[in-house]
């Protein structure tokens, strides 16, 4: 068996392994390098209150000071050995009109931010491939493309997608946890008497493989790996139990339920943070199982997003019009007394479900490091200062070295300028071309990639590599 493998089951069901030292040792090809690097990107709408997000510290080495209480990012104190954080990039095509492309400030900072390619007239997609898409088609088996996920609104157009398989080929993200488990783990080509048996019996994927399960058991796998697939077992069961609490078949009010989102009312979707932790957990078993080398979570849309009322938030406005201020997404009504406030609370929230997303990836072990370790999970959003629609000063977290690639418990300018509000010497086409490189990906001549995007500047961001 593979070290790397999948677990065939009943009717075509296939369930991802994880990485397993056992399995390993006993192929003489494999070495300590060897596990597989990844890209993941977290990406949030509407910019974040820009006062209060970046360390407490001065650039260098990031500290428990770095995070504190009044910074957004201070639940990520626990990780901060583990994380890089560059500050003064700002992305390309630029906006404020400065580039000549279509679309405004808000179709830019979602359909150029991992493709740094012009919007063309018209569609007003960007024309050409976003960086997950071409990773997968890199690293992933050949035709498996990266996995595209989001959270809220499937808006059907530039302020919807993220992700690009090449020019004007926009990747809708699957919004439903349901359909993207079922994609997962094959069961879109069950038998009939496979379905029949999900369905009916209401049993787990995890019955479905169960004789090859004992198959794997049976052989001489150490402790660490035994409690390796006890705890991935687990996190199967665990998701098939929140998504119905019937095996992986969602009952039929669920399902109606989560298919049946309105657009125009997602604002006020209470399941926005279950739905989301569903998808983080879908997301985290298909990385570190090998099912795809790179994905993406998008949380809404752009001049968009929910009215948050939980976990201690209790908001009259959505996300958009707070990143505004106004009380009407176009700022034609009044100023929102206390916004600064609510955008602080909303980057926090944020922020922590991305570190439910980084423990996920952690707890993966792959012979000395986690599949954090050997990825690079990347939080982004497509603005900074959202009430100026502010392409610069980007904010941007990046979690895992990649495999060592990249510095970790590092807050570096990595602008020249004083001020790291401006558009000179740091285009975000270098951070996709330095990630491209991280994860292991080649130029058609074979050599590393040395220019993602048509805009910007070639090269990498020499002082994020180790």
């Amino acid at each position: 068996m593979n070290r790397r493998t999948f677990l065939r089951g009943a009717g075509g069901v296939m369930l991802g392994l994880p990485f397993l030292e056992s399995l390993r040792a006993r192929d003489a090809k494999a070495g300590p390098a060897d596990a597989p690097r990844r890209f993941i990107a977290f990406f949030m709408c509407n910019g974040v209150n820009m006062d209060r997000f970046f360390p407490a510290t001065q650039y260098g080495a990031l500290t428990d000071a770095s995070f504190a209480e009044d910074r957004a990012i201070a639940p990520l104190a626990g990780y901060k050995d583990r994380l890089l954080i560059p500050r003064g990039i700002h992305m390309v095509p630029r906006g404020f009109g400065w580039d000549e492309t279509a679309g405004d400030d808000h179709a830019k900072g979602m359909g150029c931010k991992l493709t740094a390619q012009p919007l063309v007239e018209g569609s007003q997609y960007p024309a050409g491939i976003s960086l997950d898409q071409f990773i997968a088609s890199k690293l992933n088996p050949p035709g498996k493309p990266a996995l595209t996920l989001m959270v809220g609104a499937k808006v059907p157009n530039v302020r919807g997608h993220i992700s690009y398989s090449g020019s004007e080929q926009p990747v809708t993200g699957e919004n439903n946890p349901w359909r993207a488990y079922r994609d997962l783990v094959g069961v879109t080509d069950l038998d009939t008497e496979a379905l029949e048996r999900l369905t009916k019996r209401r049993q787990s994927v995890l019955d479905l493989v169960g004789p090859e399960y004992e198959l794997l058991l049976a052989k001489r796998l150490s402790k660490a790996d035994r409690d390796k697939l006890d705890m991935h077992f687990q996190r199967v069961r665990d998701l098939e139990v929140d998504m119905g609490n019937a095996g992986i078949v969602l009952p039929a009010e669920r399902v109606a339920e989560i298919e049946g989102i309105n657009p125009d009312t997602v604002s006020y979707d209470a399941e926005f943070k279950k739905i989301g932790r569903m998808q983080m957990d879908i997301l985290a078993l298909a990385i570190a199982t090998g099912a795809t080398r790179a994905a993406t979570l998008q949380w809404g849309s752009g001049a968009f997003g929910p009215i948050f009322k939980w976990d201690g938030m209790s908001h009259l406005y959505n996300h958009h019009k707070l990143s505004h201020g106004n009380t009407e997404d176009d700022d034609s009504g009044s100023e929102v007394a206390g916004y600064e406030e609510m955008l602080f609370d909303i980057d926090r929230w944020f922020i922590n479900e991305y570190v439910y997303l980084l423990d996920r990836l952690a707890s993966y072990d792959e012979g000395g490091s986690s599949v954090l370790d050997n990825s690079a999970v990347v939080f982004m959003n497509e603005l900074s200062h959202g009430k100026w629609h502010d392409f610069r000063d980007l904010p941007y977290v990046i979690a895992g070295s990649c495999g060592g690639y990249l510095k970790t418990g590092q807050y570096i300018k990595v602008t020249r300028e004083a001020d790291t509000v401006n558009d000179k010497d740091a285009p975000h086409n270098k951070l996709l071309t330095t990630l491209a490189n991280a994860v292991g990906c080649t130029a058609d001549d074979g050599g590393p990639v040395t220019n993602f995007g048509s805009f910007g500047q070639p090269g990498e961001f020499d002082d994020l590599k180790a």
